[in-house]
């Protein structure tokens, strides 16, 4: 008897899977989540959400009102809009879709669920190490990604936090113009500039986007993507399952996306608060912590000695404190760690306890 159903399960049972934050009960800086923006804000909108819903009945007139609201914060026409259950669930179905048998070009280190994806559709990767400094290496990235199909590309990075620049992207979209390009700006909020109006006028380029970092709907699972009017008509009415977002998310998103004044207030705290942590790790002259640049809503910083690397980590565990440990990557001195920018008192923290070490 042919076992090809446990052979197969075997077989993705080997496979990488993406490691979630654990739960904590002190300080959690480990999942770039918006802690800047109120508890009881958000409850308030749920709260409000779950009374004037029906669960009864499957989410229509719930889905017209977010894609309109959707397009009125965002500028763009709803008919280049689609959503999805967080966007994870977007590059799911985009690779489900289009990505059996067919290679894919990123660099690395970048978000690994991406990578697990590709893994699990058993694609072929090509994952281009960044610079030192996080730069793309512009010639390597795209002499590996005219062999492939599929381009992604994280900007702002995760876990590096830096945004590309934007005259690079540009040349290496205009050598890319016969292949797909994902472009995941989940952390769009919080950086510089963003592709969408060149996007909604491409036939190629896709680009990702979630309420779940700057918006604080990380419990919500709403994602969206922007793209040509083609491509968005075609996932939201073939590709997309007919109902992905519960009443309730949606409604909640809709919202959310009417006080984006208050989320602002919380951007624009968080990248104050970003520049004081660097500006502060930058002072401490230690030479064995590089803080990287970051335009995003978290710090990424190497210690080059492993030795101290390890002592950091059990300093902050010591303290309570939950941090993204990204351990050591290919080429580059020591460890490596995430961390989520705070509220002011929650960034003091965690200041202090690396003091500790450092």
């Amino acid at each position: 008897m042919d076992k090809w159903f446990e052979s197969k399960l075997m077989e993705i049972g080997k496979l990488n899977c993406y490691i979630k934050p654990v739960k904590s009960k002190g300080l959690k800086l480990d999942a770039n989540e918006n802690l800047v923006l109120k508890k009881n804000f958000i409850k308030k909108i749920a709260i409000k959400a779950i009374q004037k819903e029906d669960l009864r009945k499957y989410p229509l007139q719930q889905l017209d009102n977010f894609y309109l609201q959707l397009s009125k914060y965002t500028k763009i026409d709803k008919k280049n809009l689609a959503i999805g259950n967080g966007s994870d669930q977007i590059i799911d179905l985009i690779l489900s879709a289009f990505g059996k048998e067919k290679r894919v070009t990123t660099f690395t280190p970048t978000f690994s669920y991406f990578i697990d994806r590709c893994q699990l559709y058993s694609m072929k990767i090509d994952k281009i190490p960044l610079l030192q400094d996080n730069s793309i290496d512009k010639k390597k990235f795209i002499q590996s990604a005219k062999k492939s199909e599929i381009i992604y590309i994280c900007s702002p990075n995760n876990p590096t936090g830096n945004q590309f620049d934007k005259e690079l992207l540009i040349d290496i979209f205009k050598n890319l113009d016969d292949k797909l390009i994902i472009l995941d700006e989940a952390y769009i909020d919080f950086a510089n500039y963003s592709f969408f109006s060149e996007t909604v006028k491409s036939q190629n380029i896709i680009i990702l986007r979630t309420l779940s970092k700057a918006f604080g709907l990380a419990g919500a699972r709403l994602g969206y993507c922007i793209a040509n009017e083609n491509f968005s008509s075609i996932f939201k009415n073939i590709i997309q399952y007919p109902y992905a977002i519960n009443n309730i998310s949606l409604n909640i998103g809709n919202e959310i996306l009417k006080n984006s004044k208050y989320i602002e207030k919380t951007i624009k705290i968080i990248k104050k608060e970003r520049k004081r942590i660097v500006d502060y790790l930058n002072k401490t002259n230690n030479d064995e912590l590089k803080v990287f640049q970051t335009d995003s809503n978290f710090i990424f910083f190497q210690v080059s000695d492993i030795n101290k690397y390890e002592r950091i980590l059990t300093q902050l565990k010591k303290d309570k404190i939950s941090v993204k440990a990204i351990g050591m990557i290919k080429d580059r001195e020591g460890g490596h760690i995430r961390v989520t920018i705070g509220t002011k008192r929650m960034n003091n923290k965690f200041l202090s306890s690396l003091s500790k070490v450092t």
